[in-house]
């Protein structure tokens, strides 16, 4: 997995698309994957998804605890970006982070109140580094109703310290 220090955006790590399992990703009829200039310190060039349509949503991730410094908080947050958003109504997106110590932290939001064609900056959860062992898992899900859903860009997944 890709990290980058991202000095401009957060104070922590980037994980970018390409080291994220999004389902379906490689099949083009439910994502398109483009090139964008990610404003970095380095300002590297990226691949990132553009949803075309599916109706079962899930894209996750984890991160080496050694990563961290223990006794540190972190919050671990989705970058994205809504284009033309179809089928998010009354489809609330579930949020989740998985923590070494098997409590599952999950919560909710409505992607259809979400500002289109700007980055917004949608928080999973905050923890506290306690140890070296193991990962920390996150994902956004949504396939309870099985809605068919468009418009979502992914740009990364930032760990802010």
């Amino acid at each position: 997995m890709e990290m980058a220090k991202d000095a401009k955006e957060n104070k922590g790590l980037t994980i970018y698309p390409r080291d994220l399992s999004v389902t379906w990703g490689n099949d083009a009829r439910y994502w398109k994957w483009f090139w964008l200039l990610f404003e970095s310190d380095d300002y590297k060039v990226i691949e990132i998804p553009r949803l075309l349509n599916v109706c079962w949503l899930e894209i996750s991730g984890s991160i080496s605890m050694m990563s961290l410094r223990i006794g540190l908080k972190y919050e671990v947050a989705f970058v994205i970006m809504m284009k033309s958003p179809e089928g998010w109504e009354n489809s609330p997106v579930t949020l989740r982070l998985d923590l070494p110590d098997g409590k599952p932290r999950v919560r909710d939001i409505d992607l259809s109140t979400v500002p289109t064609d700007t980055w917004v900056t949608i928080p999973v959860d905050v923890f506290t580094a306690t140890t070296t062992k193991g990962r920390v898992g996150f994902s956004m899900k949504e396939i309870t109703r099985l809605l068919w859903k468009r418009g979502l860009i992914i740009k990364c997944v930032v760990q802010v310290l």
